[in-house]
C-alpha cells in the first residue's frame, strides 16, 4: 500500500469488525455478480477520476478494472470471496477510513449506505478523504412501487424506509445532490433485492433471498414464499404484474446520487 495509507489504523479496525455479512455473506458470489448495463450507468459517473475508493466494495461487483483503486470492506466473508485479480482491499468501515485527506479524488459506493453504523461521521470521513466527487447507488423505497412489496412483503418496505438514508439526510450530509434513474434489466446478473421484478420464480430460491440482506431482518417468511408460488402457478402473479411483462428494464426505486466535493 502506498503513501496515504495508515496501517495501524486499519488493523485494529479488522480486529473489532463484526459487519453483517460475517453472517449472511457465505454464498454472496453465488448470486451476485456484476451486471454490465448497471456497470455502465455507474461506471458514467466516474469519469476523470484518477484514484477511487470504494466503500463497502464488498466481493468487488462494479469496481472499474483499469481504475487507480482501493476497496474498503468491513466484513473478512466478503474481503475472502473477491478475486484474486481484484483490486487492493483494506478491511476498514465507513466512519474511520485509514487514508489521509484528499487521497482519492472520487469515492463510490454501492448498495452499502444502510449498512454504515455511523453514517454522519461516514460522511465526513467521504467529504475529508475525497476532492472531487462522491458517486453512490442507493434505494428510495418509497419510489420503488415493488409487487414483492406491496403484495408479500409489506415489512420489507418498512424496515427499508428505516434504514436507507432519505434524500433529505443525503443533502444534509454533502450538500447539493443529483440523483438519476437506476435500470434495472429483466435478466439482470445481479441479484440484489428487486434484480428478480421480471423473474419472480427466483424468490422461491433460499439462496438467492439469502444474498439480500433485508431477509434476515424478516420473519414469518416461509407462508409468504409459499403465497407467492401458488400465484405464479395459478398465473395470478402474471395477471397482477402484466404491464411490467412488457418493459425491458424498470425504474424500481434505485438511485445513482452524486455530490460535488469541495
Amino acid at each position: 500500500m502506498g503513501d496515504g495509507f495508515h496501517i495501524q489504523k486499519a488493523l485494529a479496525m479488522s480486529e473489532s469488525a463484526n459487519p453483517i455479512y460475517d453472517e449472511i455473506g457465505k454464498s454472496y458470489t453465488i448470486t451476485r455478480q456484476t451486471d454490465a448495463r448497471i456497470a455502465a450507468q455507474i461506471h458514467g459517473e466516474l469519469e476523470g477520476a484518477t484514484r477511487i475508493l470504494n466503500i463497502g466494495a464488498g466481493a468487488g461487483s462494479y469496481e472499474p478494472k483499469d481504475a487507480d483503486l482501493i476497496a474498503v470492506e468491513p466484513s473478512a466473508e466478503m474481503i475472502a470471496q473477491r478475486s484474486p485479480k481484484a483490486h487492493e482491499v483494506v478491511q476498514a468501515s465507513a466512519d474511520d477510513l485509514p487514508f489521509d485527506d484528499e487521497y482519492f479524488t472520487h469515492t463510490m459506493t454501492v448498495l452499502s449506505m444502510h449498512h454504515w453504523d455511523n453514517r454522519a461521521k461516514a460522511f465526513e470521513e467521504i467529504k475529508r478523504v475525497t476532492s472531487k466527487k462522491f458517486v453512490a447507488v442507493t434505494w428510495f423505497p418509497e419510489c420503488s412501487g415493488f409487487w414483492l412489496l406491496r403484495d408479500y412483503f409489506p415489512d420489507i418496505y418498512r424496515i427499508d424506509r428505516q434504514i436507507f438514508p432519505s434524500r433529505a439526510e443525503l443533502s444534509a450530509a454533502l450538500g447539493i445532490i443529483q440523483t438519476k434513474p437506476l435500470m434495472i434489466p429483466d435478466d439482470c446478473q445481479d441479484g440484489f433485492l428487486a434484480a428478480f421484478w421480471k423473474r419472480p420464480e427466483v424468490y422461491l430460491d433460499l439462496t438467492a433471498r439469502n444474498a439480500m440482506s433485508t431477509f434476515s431482518k424478516v420473519e414469518n417468511v416461509a407462508p409468504r414464499i409459499e403465497m407467492l408460488r401458488e400465484d405464479i402457478e395459478t398465473g395470478r402473479w402474471a395477471v397482477r404484474n402484466s404491464k411490467l411483462l412488457e418493459l425491458p428494464e424498470a425504474d424500481l426505486g434505485y438511485r445513482i446520487i452524486t455530490a460535488e466535493i469541495s
